[in-house]
This record gives C-alpha cells, structure tokens and sequence, in this order.
C-alpha cells in the first residue's frame, strides 16, 4: 500500500522533531503545532498517533521507526540516535524498481529530450552503473526510434521555457520552399514532435494567427520583453487537436474526409488510427470506406499517396484533384 502525500508531509516534520538533538523528545503538543505551523492545518491526536504507528510498520507501509515514548522525559524519541526515514536504504523490490524504470529511461532518450533532461538522466544513468554493475544487466528488450539530433535542437531549452513562462520570443526563420530567412516574433504556446521532428506552436505577430514552426529552420531566436498575446481555447484546441501533423492547409477549416481502403492497409490503419475522429465501415471482401472529422494538411496528403493504391480518396473534391495533379 502506497503512502499518502499529506501523511508523508507529517512524517517527516515528526522525523525531523524527533532527530533534532538541540531539542530532544518532543510531545504530542509540540507534534501538532509543529504540523499546524507548517501544513496550516492542525492534525489530532489521533491522526499524529497513528502515524506514528504507520511509521513504525515494516516497508513499504512504513519505515520500521524505533520509535518510542520516554515516560521520563514525557516525550518521543528515537531508540536508535542514528535513524532517520531520509535513511532508509532500499530493499530488493525497490532496486529492481528503478533498473526497470532506468531502462526505460535509456531506450527512449537521445533527441527527445532536452540537453538539461539528458544531463540529468547522465548523473542517473551514471549512479546507477556504480550501484550495479555491467554484469547485471539485462538483456535489452525495449529499443525506440531515438534518430540523430536535428539541426535547431539546441534552442529546445530557450523555447520550452518561452512556452512554460509565457514569453514572446524573436527568431530568425529560414524558408526551404522561398529559400529566405524572415524575422518573426512568436508567442509560444506549445513544442510538439511528429514524425522524429520538432516544432513550437504559437501565435505569430507577422501572420496574426496561430502557425507552427521547425526548430530546423529557427535562428537566433531571443527572449523579449513585452506583453504575451494568447489566443482562445477553442483556438488552440483545433489547431493543435484537429489536424494530423503540424501543417494546416490554409483556407482549409475542419471537414469530413474520406477514403477507400483495401484490406492489406485497412488492417494496418485498424491497428494504429491516423486520427481520434477516424471511422471505418468495413466490407465483405475485407476493403473498408474510412471516414475523418478534422484539417486537411500537407502531412495527411503525403500520407495517403504513401500507400499508393492501397489508398483512394473519395471525398472532397478538391483532394483528389489535388492528389492527381501532384502525381502527373
């Protein structure tokens, strides 16, 4: 049974009573007016009772505390002067624990976090390998696409603060289509991965409305100070739920888009769905008619004509058209 976070809080305002040896064996009163100063809620005696019985219970319920009254002192101590719960080594099932937590950690590292995030998954990584040596580990069982950290990466710490605090911020965006470099101040408002790629999402001052940008293509991006321009909720949500990937086509609100499918890729699209909108109407001979709520972008088109054949759309109009004219 996992411990609770409010009696947790108290435990250690008791640990901490009870190893302070400038003011040794504290009573119940002291205990409660020290929870009351600190957690703004005074506890009764009966809870501070029994936590301390929790307290001396075996792990994981408790923390197997010497703890004990001293009717001489009339107060609580700890038999062992030496014993505090910040002490308290790990057991087997702990250790197991965190190798299988560490694993994880090491196979989904590498460009999908942060320079910050992997230097503190180093210091781990590296506790971890004095604690248990190369002998014992095992064999891997998990391996995630971790590709080659991509140009741009290095502002994910400046952005994702920008995102957190609310800060507009300056960049220099390169154009591959128009091959030109634009300054553009954005409001940011989310960084986002599709693909193995990166992207902050925000409000931009020169297209007056929410876009998203490749942190391949982002220069010298800077931090300003002025006021930050948010935008709706409704806003936000579409954009950022409504579309599959990252590019929007313009002019292209929310709409029903539909496809014909053979079978070989109608099971594959069974078994990971393109969007949460997606429904499908499967026939006889195993092909299935696939419907989606949402707004076309450039990521669903490429999509579609990866599949070559397998895929037909039938609705809308402009769609196709667009589709036959890319492969003329």
């Amino acid at each position: 049974m996992s411990i609770k976070n409010t009696a947790y809080r108290r435990y250690k305002i008791i640990d901490s009573m009870l190893t302070n040896k400038m003011r040794r064996y504290p009573t119940m009163e002291e205990i409660q007016d020290a929870c009351f100063d600190q957690l703004d809620k005074l506890p009764s005696t009966e809870t501070i009772q029994k936590d301390i019985r929790s307290m001396k219970e075996y792990p994981p319920s408790g923390f197997e505390a010497p703890i004990k009254f001293n009717r001489t002192k009339r107060g609580y101590e700890y038999t062992d002067p030496n014993f505090s719960i910040n002490n308290t080594g790990l057991n087997d099932q702990d250790i197991n624990s965190i190798k299988e937590a560490i694993d994880l950690l090491q196979s989904i590292s590498g460009s999908r976090v942060s320079s910050k995030f992997s230097h503190a998954m180093e210091k781990v990584l590296s506790s971890y390998r004095e604690k248990f040596p190369k002998t014992d580990y095992k064999r891997q069982i998990i391996q995630a696409d971790t590709p080659p950290t991509s140009r741009g990466f290095e502002h994910f710490d400046l952005l994702f603060s920008a995102c957190r605090d609310q800060i507009p911020t300056s960049i220099v965006y390169y154009s591959y289509r128009n091959r030109k470099f634009k300054a553009i101040t954005i409001h940011p408002i989310l960084l986002k991965e599709f693909d193995n790629k990166w992207y902050v999402v925000g409000y931009s001052e020169r297209h007056k409305g929410m876009r998203t940008f490749g942190l391949d293509r982002i220069y010298e991006p800077h931090l300003l100070y002025k006021d930050f321009i948010d935008v709706n909720k409704e806003e936000k949500d579409s954009y950022m739920n409504d579309v599959y990937g990252v590019y929007p086509l313009n002019n292209k609100g929310r709409q029903k888009v539909v496809i014909l499918v053979k079978p070989l890729a109608t099971n594959y699209l069974q078994a990971y769905p393109i969007h949460e909108s997606q429904h499908a109407k499967k026939h006889e001979n195993g092909s299935s008619t696939i419907s989606f709520d949402l707004i076309p972008s450039m990521e669903l088109i490429r999509l579609f004509m990866s599949y070559g054949s397998e895929i037909r759309v039938k609705e809308p109009s402009w769609m196709i058209h667009y589709i036959e004219k890319s492969i003329k």
